[in-house]
Formats: C-alpha cells, sequence, structure tokens
C-alpha cells in the first residue's frame, strides 16, 4: 500500500528513479499518469494558478514609467537586427533577448504595455515550467504547492513587468533542466539532447549569468552520469558541445566584455552577509519590503526550506538521482560564484538571483507539502503569513512611492513641452539618452552625437541631444569606438564642448541620471553654475533622484523690437514673432526679451492669448513665469536682458482668419493685469496669425 507520506511521481514520463525502484521503463507509465481524474484535478488546479498568477502580473503593468536599462530594451527593439547586434557588442549583454523582443514588437507594437506583456509571458511560463519540474523530481503534491508560490511570487511579479532578459533567462534555465532529466532515460533520447543544447545556447545569448547556472548543472549531471549511467556521458558532452559550438560566434565578444568591460564601474564589494539577507528578502518577498520589518516570514521561508530538504531527504535515497542536491545547488550554486568572483570584480546584483529562482520554490513547497501532511494547521498557517506578506509587499511595490520607478517618462515630458528652437538637450550620464529618444514622442526629429569632441549643431529648428562621457574616464571605456555609447573625455574636452556649446544655443535642457558615475567632480555642475542662469530645476521620483535643469546660456540672440514699460518697472524689451501661414492645430512659436528698469514688488506671470477681430478669445497659452521659475523678476539686476522663448498651440477646430497675438502680465495673487506706462493698457500686441484651412 502506498504511504501517505510517498509523493506520486511520474517516473516513467520524465526518467526519474523512485526511492527504492529500479530504472524507470519508458513504455510504462506510473500509476499517478492513469489516474485520469487525479491529472483532471491537477490540470484544473494549475489552470487556476496560471489565471490568477496572469492577473497579479497584469495589474499596472505600464502604469510606472520604463527603468533606464528597460528603455535600453525598447531602444534596442526599434534597431535593425544588424545594428542591434553591432550596439550589443560595443555594450555588456548579449543580443539574444533583445532581438526576441524586435520580433515581438512587430507584431504586438512598440508601446509600452507591449513590451512588459513580452516579459510577462515568459513570467507566466515560469508557473508551469516549476511545476513540470518539480513534480519531475518530487511529485504533484509538491508541485501544485511550487505552482502556488512562483504564482504569488513578488520577486516574479517586479520581474514580469519588467522589459529586460529575466524571466526569458530564468524559463529556458527550466528548459533546460527539463530536458536533461528527460534525456536519462527517454527512448529515443536524442530530442532531449537537442533540446538542452538549444536551451542552453539561448540562454547564454540572452543573460552572461546563465553561464553560471549551466556550470552547476553540468557539474552535477557530470557526477551522476560518471557514477551511474556511463553510457551517457557521450550524448551529454555533444549536446554541451553543440550548445558551445552554437555560442562559438559570440564567444569572443563575451570574453572581451567580461575581462575588460566598456562601462564606467558602478558595483560595489558586496558584504557576504548583506547580500545573503538581501537575496533571501527579494526571494522570499520580493524587493518591496525591508528585511527589518518581515523576518518573521523570512524566518518561515528558512524553515520551511529545511524542512524541504528534510523531506526530499527522507522520501528519497541518496544513492539514486540527486534530487535535493540539484535543487540547492540550482539557486545556491550560482550565487555562491556570483559571490566568489565578485571578490575579484564586482559582479553582484539582486536580480541576477532571478534566473536560478524557480528551485527556491520547490524546496519551500517541498517544507509545506511535508506540512500539510504531519501538521495541516501549522501549515495553514504558514500558507496563511505567506499571502498576507506577499499581498503586503505587492501593495508596496505598486503603491509606495519608496518603491517607484524613476520617472524618466514625467522628466522627459518635462523638458519635451518646454523644448523651443534654440534649445539644447544634454543628458548626463550620456548613455541615458535611450530613456529620452523613448518617452520624446512629440518632438521633431531628433539629432545625436556626443558633447566631446563638439561638433557645431544643424539647424536650430531641429533638436539637438548631447550625450556626455566620463569626464577624465578610463581609456578602455567604450574600446575608443565612437559609436559606444561610452567614453572618456578630458576635462580640457569638457570645458571646450560647453563654451563652445553656450555660444551656439539660447538655452540648455539637462537631464541628469547617474552623473555621480560619470562626473564624480562635477565639473559640468561647477560650469553651469559659474557659466549660465539656472532657470528650472525639478526632481522626479525614484531611487536615482534624476532631475531636469534648465539654464540660460550667453548664446541668447539680442531683442529685435523697441522697449515697451511697464508699471513695477517691467519691460518687455523686444519680441519676434514669426511672419507665416498657419494652419490649425500647429504650434506658434515665438521669442521674447524681459528687462526690469528697477526691481519690481512681486514676481509677475505673464500669459499669451489669442484673440478673433470680434475681441473674443480663440487660445491661450499656458501662462508661466517670463524666463523661468528659479530666476524671477525680482532676481534680474536693472537693466539686463533676459530671453523666453514661447509657444501657443493652435486649436485644431480654429476657423480661417485673422486672429491677433498679445502678451500680458498679471499679479500671481490677485489676477490683476499690469498696466502700460505709455497708455494704461494692459497687453502688449506682438503681432497679427493668419490661419488657412488644411484644405487649402
Amino acid at each position: 500500500m502506498k504511504s501517505v507520506m510517498e509523493p506520486t511521481v511520474a517516473s516513467g514520463a520524465y526518467g526519474v528513479e523512485p526511492s527504492g525502484g529500479g530504472p524507470a521503463k519508458a513504455s510504462t507509465p506510473s500509476p499517478a499518469v492513469i489516474q485520469t481524474g487525479s491529472g483532471r484535478r491537477d490540470r484544473s488546479l494549475l489552470s487556476l494558478m496560471i489565471l490568477a498568477g496572469f492577473a497579479l502580473r497584469l495589474y499596472n503593468i505600464d502604469a510606472q514609467s520604463l527603468r533606464y536599462d528597460e528603455t535600453v530594451s525598447a531602444f534596442l527593439a526599434g534597431q535593425a537586427p544588424a545594428d542591434l547586434i553591432a550596439h550589443t557588442a560595443r555594450d555588456i549583454h548579449p543580443p539574444g533577448y533583445y532581438l526576441l523582443l524586435h520580433f515581438w514588437t512587430r507584431v504586438a507594437g512598440h508601446t509600452q504595455f507591449a513590451l512588459a506583456f513580452c516579459s510577462l509571458i515568459f513570467g507566466l511560463l515560469l508557473i508551469p515550467l516549476t511545476y513540470l519540474l518539480s513534480r519531475t523530481l518530487a511529485g504533484r503534491r509538491i508541485a501544485a504547492w511550487a505552482a502556488f508560490l512562483v504564482a504569488i511570487s513578488p520577486y516574479h511579479l517586479w520581474y514580469s513587468q519588467e522589459v529586460r532578459m529575466y524571466t526569458w533567462g530564468a524559463a529556458l534555465g527550466l528548459l533546460a533542466t527539463i530536458y536533461l532529466l528527460k534525456a536519462l532515460t527517454a527512448r529515443p533520447a536524442w530530442p532531449y539532447w537537442l533540446g538542452y543544447a538549444v536551451a542552453a545556447a539561448l540562454g547564454l545569448y540572452s543573460l552572461y549569468y546563465f553561464a553560471f547556472l549551466l556550470l552547476i548543472l553540468n557539474l552535477i549531471w557530470l557526477i551522476y552520469l560518471v557514477r551511474h549511467k556511463p553510457a551517457l556521458l557521450k550524448p551529454f558532452l555533444l549536446a554541451n558541445l553543440l550548445a558551445a559550438l552554437a555560442y562559438l560566434p559570440w564567444l569572443p565578444v563575451a570574453w572581451r566584455q567580461a575581462t575588460n568591460p566598456p562601462v564606467p564601474p558602478w558595483r560595489a564589494l558586496p558584504q557576504f552577509w548583506p547580500m545573503l539577507v538581501e537575496g533571501w528578502t527579494a526571494l522570499s518577498l520580493g524587493q518591496s519590503v525591508e528585511p527589518a520589518s518581515v523576518w518573521p516570514v523570512l524566518l518561515l521561508t528558512f524553515s520551511l526550506l529545511l524542512l524541504g530538504i528534510f523531506y526530499l531527504k527522507t522520501i528519497y535515497s541518496p544513492h539514486r538521482f540527486p534530487r535535493t542536491g540539484l535543487l540547492f545547488a540550482y539557486i545556491f550554486g550560482p550565487w555562491l560564484l556570483i559571490y566568489l568572483l565578485s571578490l575579484i570584480t564586482p559582479l553582484y546584483h539582486v536580480r541576477y538571483l532571478f534566473t536560478y529562482s524557480p528551485a527556491f520554490y520547490i524546496l519551500l513547497a517541498a517544507g509545506l507539502a511535508w506540512l500539510s501532511v504531519r501538521a495541516r494547521w501549522l501549515a495553514a498557517g504558514a500558507v496563511g503569513l505567506l499571502l498576507a506578506a506577499s499581498g503586503y509587499s505587492v501593495y508596496q511595490f505598486h503603491f509606495n512611492p519608496r518603491y517607484q520607478t524613476d520617472d524618466y517618462r514625467a522628466a522627459v515630458r518635462f523638458i519635451q513641452d518646454r523644448w523651443q528652437p534654440g534649445d539644447v538637450i544634454m543628458v548626463n550620464a550620456g548613455y541615458v539618452y535611450t530613456a529620452f529618444l523613448y518617452y520624446a514622442d512629440a518632438l521633431p526629429p531628433l539629432q545625436r552625437q556626443r558633447l566631446a569632441p563638439y561638433r557645431s549643431a544643424q539647424p536650430a529648428e531641429m533638436p539637438l541631444l548631447l550625450q556626455t562621457g566620463t569626464v577624465d574616464g578610463e581609456a578602455q571605456l567604450g574600446w575608443g569606438d565612437p559609436q559606444s555609447d561610452f567614453y572618456a573625455m578630458s576635462a580640457a574636452e569638457t570645458v571646450a564642448a560647453l563654451e563652445q556649446m553656450s555660444q551656439e544655443f539660447a538655452r540648455l535642457w539637462l537631464l541628469r541620471a547617474y552623473d555621480t558615475v560619470t562626473d564624480p567632480s562635477g565639473l559640468i555642475r561647477r560650469w553651469l553654475a559659474e557659466n549660465s542662469i539656472p532657470l528650472e530645476d525639478q526632481l522626479f521620483p525614484g531611487e536615482s533622484n534624476i532631475r531636469v535643469q534648465g539654464f540660460l546660456l550667453p548664446g541668447a540672440p539680442p531683442p529685435p523690437n523697441p522697449p515697451v514699460d511697464f508699471e513695477d518697472g517691467m519691460v518687455l524689451a523686444g519680441w519676434r514673432l514669426p511672419g507665416q501661414i498657419w494652419q490649425p492645430g500647429q504650434i506658434v512659436r515665438l521669442k521674447l526679451w524681459w528687462s526690469v528698469a528697477a526691481r519690481p514688488a512681486v514676481d509677475y506671470k505673464m500669459s499669451l492669448k489669442l484673440w478673433n477681430p470680434g475681441g473674443e478669445l480663440a487660445a491661450q497659452g499656458q501662462d508661466q513665469w517670463p524666463v523661468g521659475s528659479l530666476y524671477r523678476a525680482t532676481m534680474w539686476p536693472p537693466g539686463q536682458i533676459v530671453y523666453q522663448p514661447a509657444a501657443l498651440q493652435l486649436p485644431s477646430d480654429l476657423p480661417p482668419g485673422q486672429y491677433w497675438l498679445n502678451v500680458e502680465l498679471y499679479h500671481p495673487e490677485t489676477i490683476q493685469p499690469l498696466a502700460r506706462k505709455d497708455n494704461g493698457e494692459h497687453i502688449v500686441t506682438l503681432g497679427p496669425v493668419t490661419v488657412e484651412s488644411h484644405s487649402r
């Protein structure tokens, strides 16, 4: 009679010998396979868990901005395959995932939702794949618990919404392991050896950290085959040789990137205990909780892991296939390798553990399975605590500002809304340009070049994006490739480029992110503080403290018109309105110059208004401070002329005809308009705006 403690293992289907038995026969299915009622319940339960996991992963999938490295994925997905491969050869990741995303976007589109949904698909696939591996190794009961834990995992939720290669890499790791297991006894076995070789090669082409998992898997299989199945050594080695041959074309690039990385150093040497706590917390409850606040749950998962190891060791013979050893090594082997190599060059980041995480949940599932048989109420309490803690972590992930992604979307739109012809845009660090390119969807076609050596810009009507390098960086950055995103520039080159740029443009919009890495001494910040006038400074949410700053540069053009004096010392020193025919929906861009004869009592705001001949308001611009919010009128020295480009959006349904564009100043608190000195009126008519219909 079957013991209640014995798991049900489909040994014939997957080729792993159960405890105390001989080799499984591929032609003889186990009783579990022919129990159609149990199989139907298993499929229904697994389907429910997949649906629940899908709902958790779909919720708010595109609510937040993409992270910087996600925008790299978005940028590369939009490139031609040859350009994509060339770009990744200059970077620090292999091209496999980006190629996958490229072809995915050809079908699904390039929206943020479509990009993230690709990761969601593979994140969802991890649920049945984990179920399949754990059922292969430990039976249906443990497999059901493992699928449940993956479905509700906040760690898996996080990376199932991230536009990166981690769910894809984790799925390939599970596939490689499952194919290896099936190849042990399946007849014919060659499709599974081939499947392993393909999964291994794809994993290496998608994520370099996949190599650590392959190393551990190969070590375990080699030891097992030498001891128990030496006849399978030849196909095992051939499968690995096939994977290596498939990867051979990329191997020189991978070696160069690993031994001489082209990027500035940004990781620190990990300390063992903090690394262990961080990793364990992420595996247990994701990255949106603090270990100190959830330590009882961390203690629970540690206890379940120990119980799971104990349970698997008691129900399976240690002389057969090393199930427990495989699962333990699957997660902790690569983790240990990363830590040891980080003592030479820092490699560790908590996100890389995700690739190896499925085995963690299988071990926890074995502990829950043991409890569910021996102490059901205790098991129910453990599950309740895990559900509550996971729910708390998911809530934190979605709604706690502390865990919000860097809001590049809002930062880029802040610049986009303020850019005018004659302005220049700069990203510091320069490799963050991918975020700007992805979210800048309302600007004219964008030019892009390095800050140094500086090249004179194209026509000012086209926006220019300058990418900074690493100030006084090491010579190997970007390997000297002029197309690389990473490059070193000396302090002298940087200053010369800034001086030339400042003479060609009126204003600078600076997107600052990771600039403490590329400009640790703050050279660019100091130069701007000494040679420009700050206009705007906006901080955006996220852990990296990205910000947008606006500066008035010496290259601002002079005013062309006679000045108009207002009361309280305010002066409209000049303006320029393009003399052209406009169409509904277009943006009227104009230039204003301001000054003060004496310091005003308050900071006045400016308003642009478009009037029809009948004296009716046809359109109004967004009211704003003249010049910028950081450099208001009460700060201007008398006689200094300051430049302000402005814009007014014409309504899309504006009837054809002649209109008049006026500017006025008003008190920001009382909303009372400021009168002119010459005639007592409160407006200055800047000129006519002629609108014709689209059909003409």
